[in-house]
């Protein structure tokens, strides 16, 4: 980029740097250090709040330099272009690098700039592309946190509201992306989902057939907290390939659009082999995308459960022998298990309470829970007292 061009676009994104958004403390917000000599690397899905975030934990704006390459007007940047900025702002040694995988090679000049003094905080909304790229050059160099739309908390910080049923409804209602929970967007969550699958999946990686990549997504979002198989899927939809479904699927949870969680075993090979449940991003994002999901409660509250569980640990499976309990979550090597229902009654509770004692059974775990919609219960399994809460005091 010629010089001048390249200072007037900085000038221009610094006026978006320089406004004060109206935010809250996220949950990560204490966790995440700028001052270490460390890249410092926020991954998640589009508009979860990466970027507002970062200007939050920025105590001097004056002293950074800020750049957003999700722009247009960046098509023609390369990495030599990364020296004009230092040029142009000569006395800032701290950058905000916004969707820096749009520039190829990046990571070489973050290395060479650390070795320098200078400090990095980048976001990106690609898993994959930021995992690949900095495991070749950035090993031991960087620090990475992930970042997810609100969680129940920021949700009732954010709106001043107490954690109640009447709260934990509203946040059914309206998910947790923050433009649309500020400003209720018509039509934000299918505008969204295009964006994500065009410009997040399908230009990235070189995809033609977008037709058959959106379907399946589709599929999926329609069918959260559901068991699903790659064959199934590839004959359900015509796709002659397997490794294409295979791929898609890859590609979505790159993006932070699904996540997959295996059958509990202790053998990983069996956990690779045996079906898979799916889970989206936001639940309200995936009632927008879904004819099916409205009024499953039950799902809606279990893929609640689920983000509420990911934001903590990766290490999340679904337990299914003769019976079958919700979730086994590992956190610091310890086991815990977490049975979801919308309503425990006469016609449920016995089915609800084997899952979780064959679980118990079967795994070492420090702490067992069922999380409902609205009850308060002490239930009393395998000689053990398990606790029955709200989602909304669970999560609080």
């Amino acid at each position: 980029m010629l010089r001048d061009e390249l200072k007037s676009l900085l000038e221009d994104q610094r006026l978006y740097f320089n406004k004060q958004d109206g935010t809250i403390d996220r949950d990560s917000s204490p966790e995440i250090r700028l001052d270490v000599p460390l890249a410092v690397i926020l991954t998640g899905i589009r508009r979860a709040g990466k970027s507002t975030l970062l200007k939050q934990l920025v105590k001097d704006k004056s002293k950074v330099g800020y750049v957003h390459f999700d722009d247009p007007r960046f098509s023609t940047f390369e990495v030599p272009d990364f020296y004009k900025i230092e040029e142009i702002w000569p006395t800032i040694h701290q950058f905000q690098f916004d969707e820096i995988q749009q520039i190829d090679g990046w990571e070489a000049y973050i290395r060479q700039g650390l070795e320098r003094g200078n400090r990095y905080a980048i976001t990106g909304s690609n898993a994959k592309l930021l995992s690949l790229e900095l495991g070749t050059l950035l090993t031991g160099r960087h620090i990475t946190h992930e970042i997810f739309p609100f969680s129940f908390r920021e949700f009732c910080r954010f709106r001043k509201q107490m954690p109640t049923a009447d709260s934990f409804q509203k946040y059914i209602e309206m998910g947790g992306f923050p433009e649309f929970v500020a400003f209720n967007i018509p039509r934000y969550h299918t505008e969204l989902f295009k964006d994500i699958i065009q410009r997040d999946i399908a230009v990235r990686n070189g995809i033609r057939n977008v037709h058959e990549l959106t379907i399946i997504a589709l599929h999926l979002l329609s069918n959260i907290a559901r068991p699903y198989t790659l064959n199934k899927l590839a004959k359900s939809y015509g796709i002659k390939s397997v490794n294409t479904v295979s791929n898609f699927v890859k590609f979505y949870e790159d993006s932070y659009l699904l996540f997959s969680i295996a059958k509990f075993d202790f053998s990983f090979r069996k956990q690779q082999v045996n079906e898979k449940k799916i889970y989206a991003i936001d639940t309200k994002f995936a009632q927008q995308n879904s004819t099916q999901l409205h009024e499953d409660k039950g799902r809606i509250l279990e893929n609640l459960v689920f983000l509420e569980i990911r934001r903590k640990t990766n290490q999340i499976w679904y337990y299914k022998e003769n019976h079958e309990c919700d979730f086994i979550y590992q956190l610091a090597g310890q086991y815990h298990a977490v049975q979801v229902c919308h309503e425990l009654h006469k016609d449920n509770l016995a089915r609800e309470m084997a899952g979780m004692e064959e679980a118990m059974s079967t795994v070492e775990l420090v702490s067992t829970t069922f999380v409902t919609s609205h009850q308060t219960e002490d239930l009393h399994i395998a000689g053990k007292k398990v606790p029955c809460i709200p989602f909304f005091e669970w999560a609080k």
